[in-house]
């Protein structure tokens, strides 16, 4: 997490681009619960107009809106990868100071991690922001968080694909969305450690149509057969979310012949834990070592936003199964420790 200073006295312009994908930001109520409208250009003018009386900064900015704004659960698996597209393209076609994405928050911490990977190379911000109260309702945060953001591209705070909430900046490749009953909506799940120099992945040739990844979370009483389903479903990969350093139900062997058939078969599966601290470590429980001998990927510490696009990104470029365990398990911008080391249970003596 980091705090955002105001943007510079001695800073007279910034050029921004806007996107409106839908949200709480912009959303009314028509008596049936809140609902996305289009054509928030005129409000977010005033907004901005506002942020330059008050900080003395004249703001040029291109303003777009998806061709269809959403409530943001009902992104899809294609959602972040188009929202990046449309953000590349203003950027080669404009080159401004910072990118603005206006976007709920239920799936914000969802998309932003994709959005991240997808624009790895571009060395302009990229701020998703939102709003628990619509704009212009009372008590409404939309416009603090537009200005967060606004103030964050000019202080130049901070680079790569980020959350503006509330009062702070979270890395995309470790935020989640901690609260739907507070401003600071996001936390820092954990320190971002991007690497010293930015690993160049292989060149390929994207998949058209790629197989769809999915996030599979184990609990208390999980039969094998939801495993199994949900490895049919997701054909090019799932992230399996398990207790502490990576263990599981194994309900004799069948789950982990599950994963076995999966992995044979070429589809990956990423082991993630639930905690919000620590590390997946295979090789400490029994559990965890079926699953590595199994052909399960350790996800290290990477939290489930993260992890499950990291590994959507990965089966869109193509990777090839043994390309594709290692780029998952290489830190690629923050989203893993540089160097995860799993710390061991200290010894109490009886």
């Amino acid at each position: 997490m980091t705090s955002v200073a105001s943007a510079p006295r001695h800073l007279s312009q910034i050029t921004v681009d806007i996107l409106y994908t839908g949200g709480t930001f912009g959303m009314v109520d028509h008596g049936d619960g809140l609902r996305p409208r289009r054509g928030l250009g005129s409000e977010i003018t005033d907004v901005i107009a506002r942020f330059e009386r008050e900080n003395g900064i004249a703001v040029r900015f291109d303003y777009a809106e998806l061709e269809q704004v959403i409530d943001s659960a009902d992104a899809g698996p294609d959602t972040a990868r188009r929202i990046a597209e449309r953000v590349r393209s203003g950027i080669a076609q404009r080159r401004p100071d910072g990118v603005v994405v206006v976007h709920g928050t239920d799936t914000m911490a969802y998309v932003g991690a994709r959005m991240a990977f997808e624009l790895r190379d571009v060395d302009v911000p990229v701020a998703l922001t939102g709003a628990q109260i619509p704009l212009g309702l009372p008590g409404s945060d939309a416009r603090s968080n537009l200005t967060l953001t606004l103030n964050s591209i000019g202080a130049q705070s901070v680079t790569g694909t980020f959350i503006a909430f509330g009062n702070s900046l979270h890395p995309a490749v470790r935020a989640s969305k901690r609260a739907c009953d507070d401003y600071d909506g996001f936390t820092t799940v954990r320190d971002c450690t991007p690497p010293p120099a930015a690993p160049r992945l292989p060149e390929t040739r994207p998949h058209v149509d790629s197989p769809p990844v999915g996030l599979f979370t184990v609990f208390p009483g999980m039969q094998p057969d939801l495993l199994h389903a949900a490895l049919r479903h997701y054909r090019g990969g799932l992230v399996l979310e398990c207790y502490g350093s990576g263990t599981l139900p194994l309900h004799g062997s069948a789950t982990v012949e599950a994963i076995r058939a999966a992995t044979s078969r070429g589809t990956p599966v990423v082991v993630i834990t639930h905690c919000d601290s620590g590390a997946v470590d295979l090789d400490r429980y029994q559990p965890g070592r079926a699953l590595r001998d199994a052909g399960a990927i350790s996800g290290g510490d990477m939290t489930r936003e993260a992890a499950l696009a990291k590994l959507g990104y990965l089966v869109h470029r193509g990777l090839p199964g043994s390309e594709l365990r290692r780029w998952m398990t290489t830190n690629l911008l923050g989203e893993l420790s540089n160097h995860p080391v799993p710390q061991p249970i200290p010894h109490t003596p009886n």
